[in-house]
């Protein structure tokens, strides 16, 4: 799409418009309250200025480009029913059209609901769950969130800090019923207090939480996924007998009990044995590691293909066409408690369910209190996740819609028998990664877990375990922080060593500190109380935040004024001396300065942040903004 752009002074600009995935936007006009109709764009005034006309140039570029882009997207929709279909042939070729020009989201969506399958199982271990309770909770929070309008990008499926919280249910001792008959009731008192919390900025908070907070949950993410890995090397240990609902033992510990649980420990799967033989184990690490090289290395040569694509059919044929042919077998993921789900669209009303009476005030106290705290809970790895992904499309997601939809999901996992969702970091990184960045990516990804769940599991369990844990480590060192890490070294130089350092290196001691005491508290406790301080430090820091924003709002306010007195002096002895000595062309001279900040730069607070692969989550814009 060719756009031109006329000046007052008789230049002219054309260029042409690219919309998402590479396709070029043709035919018609979008109309838009915002940046009105695109066909016909309006003339500009020529500044005096050269650099500030460039500036205005390149502003109108960016901004057609945007609307121009959603215009790209818009017709492959469009393109089904306007006009109408002169057959079934052209039916046909319009959805072979649609379905190319979507093609990368449907890729993402089968990469990403594989991936989160022996994850989901994992958590559920950790909770002390059977399979299914994880499985049902990703795939109906995809599919809801995508439909009720959440963050295109975001996966959100069944977390292990969640999991870490309702370890504590499971193994409570309460009356009138086995504890694991608490969880839907727990997970969908949760996802009421997430609807409502919505409806009271909650969904601002989640989208404006502070950078050190950010940077510690996120490094500390990272080191669990990475700890997790070490799962699927181990033993499962759970018999297809126990892997049901009414196998459930009860719980013999207090409601409340001060007990620390390491995090770390529980990720890492202590005290399950390793498998055996050990050529079985070597074999398994041999895979993980090319699994690892082929998706961090594969898309700097090509992105024709899909590295985690790539890496999942290199390990595949390394297992079957060679381990195997001399009787080396590694984990498969039917071996880690398989896909299957027999009835996946059960409920709570089903005969295998003897719920509490919710009579019973000593329900509700269970319900109310571990309730809130995996609402708390939820709400901070969502906040987390959602500003990973905002980074990444360089946009802000709508928190509301985030919060609601999360909320209305948990309520219906509730009532289908799941542990409960939570936006998810690592996944939502490896959906960026493999180009699944809308709303159509997130609903395929449950969908696509639905169907193996419910008719693809005799294929996908045969995938090898050691190919999953591949592309996670990769994804865990993709999105870990590693330039925070320098920031703490230089945060113990002295100040006249500190200032000769780049912007991004010279962080402020104060946030250095956040951020490793919250990385250290999501390493080391368990959730319960990890909610309530990453709260109250959430708090105290949007306080010390809003007091440095204010003083520096301030100090930029009188910067501005002096420079506009300035000006207005410049122009009027300009003015003078044109009276007096004309210009030889007739035409009025004008300072042509480019007003930046003198005296220094305004660093973003998020700058030292990048990403170790692509430097994609938080991005060094060479220390200014």
């Amino acid at each position: 799409m060719s756009t031109s752009y006329n000046s007052s002074n008789g230049s002219s600009y054309t260029g042409s418009v690219r919309g998402q995935n590479g396709v070029i936007s043709t035919g018609g006009s979008c109309e838009d309250e915002e940046y009105g109709d695109v066909s016909s764009v309006k003339k500009m005034d020529a500044p005096a200025s050269t650099a500030a006309y460039t500036e205005q140039q390149e502003q109108a570029q960016e901004q057609t480009n945007k609307v121009n882009s959603l215009c790209a997207d818009f017709n492959y929709f469009i393109c089904l029913c306007v006009p109408r279909a002169s057959g079934p042939g052209d039916m046909a070729g319009r959805l072979g059209r649609w379905f190319w020009g979507q093609s990368d989201q449907f890729i993402s969506s089968i990469i990403v609901s594989i991936s989160m399958i022996p994850e989901a199982i994992s958590y559920a271990l950790i909770a002390g769950l059977p399979p299914s309770f994880a499985l049902q909770s990703c795939w109906i929070s995809c599919m809801m969130t995508a439909i009720i309008g959440g963050r295109p990008g975001m996966i959100t499926s069944a977390s292990g800090l969640s999991a870490l919280l309702l370890y504590r249910l499971i193994n409570t001792d309460t009356i009138g019923a086995t504890s694991i008959m608490f969880v839907p009731f727990v997970v969908a008192f949760a996802g009421i207090l997430q609807t409502f919390s919505s409806f009271f900025g909650f969904g601002k908070l989640a989208t404006n939480f502070p950078a050190p907070m950010i940077v510690g949950m996120v490094n500390g993410l990272a080191i669990l996924a990475f700890a997790l890995q070490f799962r699927y090397a181990k033993v499962f240990p759970l018999t297809e007998s126990e892997m049901t609902v009414s196998a459930a033992a009860a719980g013999d510990g207090k409601a409340v009990e001060v007990e620390l649980t390491i995090a770390l420990f529980a990720y890492f799967g202590k005290g399950l044995s390793w498998i055996q033989p050990w050529l079985n184990f070597g074999v398994y690490l041999g895979e993980v590691f090319l699994a690892f090289i082929v998706t961090m290395f594969v898309p700097k040569l090509t992105t024709f293909f899909p590295a985690t694509i790539m890496a999942m059919l290199v390990v595949v044929a390394v297992e079957y066409g060679l381990a195997r042919q001399f009787g080396a077998d590694t984990p498969l993921l039917g071996d880690y408690g398989g896909v299957e789900v027999k009835y996946p669209w059960t409920t709570v009303l089903d005969s295998e369910y003897a719920l509490p009476s919710l009579a019973s005030w000593e329900t509700w106290k269970i319900v109310t209190g571990y309730g809130s705290a995996l609402f708390a809970t939820q709400f901070i790895e969502t906040a987390i996740a959602l500003n990973v992904v905002n980074r990444l499309d360089e946009s802000d997601g709508p928190g509301f819609l985030v919060l609601f939809g999360q909320g209305l999901s948990n309520i219906l996992i509730g009532f289908m028998g799941g542990m409960g969702s939570s936006g998810v970091v690592s996944m939502s990184v490896l959906a960026d990664r493999t180009f699944g960045t809308t709303c159509l990516s997130t609903f395929m990804t449950g969908a696509m877990l639905f169907i193996f769940m419910a008719w693809g599991y005799p294929i996908i369990n045969y995938i090898p375990l050691s190919a999953i844990s591949g592309i996670s480590i990769a994804m865990a060192c993709s999105f870990i922080q590693w330039r925070s890490l320098v920031a703490v070294f230089t945060a113990f130089l002295p100040n006249n060593q500190r200032l000769l350092l780049p912007p991004q290196f010279n962080v402020d001691r104060l946030d250095v500190c956040i951020m490793l005491v919250v990385t250290a508290a999501c390493l080391t406790v368990d959730v319960s109380a990890l909610a309530l301080f990453c709260i109250g430090v959430a708090v105290s820091t949007v306080m010390v935040c809003r007091d440095r924003g204010s003083e520096e709002s301030q100090g930029q306010e009188e910067i501005e004024d002096i420079e506009e007195e300035e000006e207005v002096e410049h122009v009027e002895v300009v003015q003078k001396q044109q009276s007096i000595y004309p210009s030889p062309s007739g035409s009025s001279g004008s300072r042509s300065d480019n007003h930046s900040n003198h005296g220094g730069c305004s660093v973003n607070p998020l700058d030292f942040m990048c990403d170790a692969a692509e430097e994609a989550i938080f991005p060094v814009n060479g220390g200014c903004v």
